[in-house]
């Protein structure tokens, strides 16, 4: 089994919300998973952006229907 370590993060009142409602509506165990599963999904988007890949198309498969998600951390910085 991997080494683990404990990890204590504050959070203020709506950011708390928003993570059990994650949790709820990811169907996942614990906090802890839906914050390790997040990290994941984050990851892949940070190394995708790194290849030049900087939009997210999601798509509803009953309706064909397509977006585009614009991921503020994923855009390119405009510093110089």
């Amino acid at each position: 089994m991997p080494k683990t370590r404990r990890v204590v993060f504050s959070f203020d009142e709506r950011s708390l919300d928003s993570l059990k409602n994650i949790t709820e509506q990811g169907h996942f165990a614990s906090m802890a998973d839906s914050v390790r599963e997040s990290l994941q999904i984050s990851r892949a988007l940070q190394v995708q952006a790194g290849q030049g890949y900087t939009e997210v198309v999601v798509r509803n498969p009953e309706t064909n229907e397509e977006r585009v998600v614009v991921i503020p951390s994923l855009q390119p910085s405009s510093k110089g």
